[in-house]
């Protein structure tokens, strides 16, 4: 048996909108001890009567709000409110309190190139910009259409993509290990989703017409499976974005360096003013996105991609629907409501992205990496549907499996090594494969909580 090293941690967040109240609630479930802090009295109200956290009210850089919030006796300080000076100053207040970690929301793009010095300068820990991180993964999904949702590990070695599998796949109706023949057996199968099931496949499991699969394997091979098993579609490289906010900025400016053809479509006038003095490639056009005469004069049948980025999370459902009834473009929608996302999903539209649960994965990954004893080896987090997660670690030279052919250890149930990368090299695992120290491992589980390595075993 091996005991894991978790600790409960103390955790302030101050600033109580959506990414707030997303984190907060990612952490109660996650057993920390959680308070908020806001200035606004029926949102503290609303919150703490919503789910289980302590609320204090007041400002941020009130010194007497802080100490009631027990901050000096924090584990980690968010500061997540919507101006970038003030959560600076909370951080660097909280930290010279005593709080252990302190991090903070930044999303001013003049802050974005130097958020590495001034986080040093300041001695904050962590500093996130909301928009930015969703706007790189919506332009990670780009780069291979066919994929619902995309994510790298192992410094970008290694993929976990997830597609669904159609009723004309060459894989349906075959059991994971007959799958993976015709792939090459290049690839695992990961996670495989199922009527709101999750399931960690082994090599008998049946895949179904409808499933939606977690593949990982390397990413240099991932063109090549992606057409033989039939889900192959050629890189964007004609975008529309309705919408043009930070979101659209940052995923413009990416696209736009990498020879992507862009265009955005956003209502206010000085909005585009200004997006056309920063992004001179981009071609921007001062219209209603939400209108169809709009959306088909602007090419919306022909283009590759279409990307629904307004401030209305029902405008961007409609929008993407019909995007997705006229034409054959990758369509990404940004839902803020979970409640809406799940409903849009139901009704076909596959690739989702929520700015607070980016976040939200991003800081709880943060919170799981200094939640142990010694430091850990935890390098990436990546949540799979509620249900499962995969994560990146470093195999640490105490961790008791070092050695021993992988199908000699004695794994929890519900947990699969999916890639291990040694020296830049990627080995995709079988039961002979051991593991070294200091190799990148890539671990799908559905048990609750992972932290270290050894939790995977029994």
């Amino acid at each position: 048996m091996y005991y894991s090293k978790i600790i409960d941690m103390k955790a302030v967040i101050v600033g109580i909108g959506n990414i707030g109240e997303a984190l907060a609630s990612r952490l109660l479930k996650e057993k920390h001890d959680v308070t908020v802090v806001d200035e606004d009295l029926q949102i503290v109200n609303d919150i703490v009567n919503k789910i289980d956290v302590k609320g204090v009210t007041g400002n941020c850089l009130d010194r007497q709000i802080l100490l009631d919030a027990e901050v000096d006796k924090a584990d980690f300080f968010f500061a997540c409110t919507v101006r970038d000076e003030l959560n600076i100053l909370s951080s660097v207040l909280a930290k010279k309190m005593g709080a252990k970690y302190v991090v903070s929301r930044v999303r001013d793009p003049q802050y974005l190139s130097s958020l590495e010095s001034l986080k040093d300068e300041l001695d904050v820990d962590m500093m996130f910009n909301p928009e930015y991180r969703t706007a790189m993964e919506i332009a990670q999904i780009l780069r291979f259409p066919a994929a619902i949702s995309a994510d790298t590990f192992a410094s970008g070695k290694v993929t976990l993509t997830e597609f669904r599998i159609a009723e004309d796949s060459p894989i349906r109706d075959l059991s994971v290990r007959e799958a993976a023949i015709i792939a090459g057996e290049k690839m695992l199968f990961a996670v495989v989703s199922r009527n709101g099931k999750v399931y960690i496949p082994n090599g008998d499991f049946v895949l179904n017409a409808g499933d939606l699969v977690h593949i990982a394997t390397e990413k240099n091979d991932l063109v090549e499976l992606s057409k033989k098993i039939n889900v192959f579609k050629q890189r964007a490289k004609s975008v529309i974005i309705a919408g043009g906010g930070r979101i659209a900025y940052y995923l413009a400016k990416a696209l736009l360096e990498e020879g992507v053809k862009v265009k955005i479509i956003e209502i206010d006038k000085e909005r585009c003013h200004d997006i056309n003095e920063e992004l001179s490639k981009a071609t921007v056009i001062c219209a209603d996105g939400t209108e169809i005469d709009v959306l088909e004069e602007e090419g919306v049948k022909s283009a590759d991609a279409f990307i629904a980025l307004t401030g209305v999370d029902e405008e961007n459902a409609i929008i993407s629907l019909y995007a997705s009834s006229v034409g054959d473009a990758k369509i990404v929608t940004k839902i803020t409501s979970p409640a809406l996302a799940k409903m849009v999903c139901k009704l076909g539209l596959d690739t989702v992205i929520s700015p607070r649960e980016v976040i939200a994965d991003q800081l709880v990954r943060f919170v799981r990496a200094h939640q142990v004893d010694e430091g850990e080896g935890m390098n990436a987090l990546y949540r799979i549907h509620d249900k499962a997660e995969a994560i990146e670690f470093t195999v640490q030279p105490d961790f008791p499996g070092i050695g021993i052919p992988l199908k000699s250890l004695k794994l929890k149930n519900n947990v699969l090594l999916c890639g291990v990368v040694r020296n830049g090299e990627f080995i995709l695992p079988s039961g002979d494969t051991a593991l070294d120290v200091h190799d990148k491992v890539l671990v799908v589980t559905g048990v609750k909580q992972v932290t270290e390595l050894d939790q995977i075993l029994r």
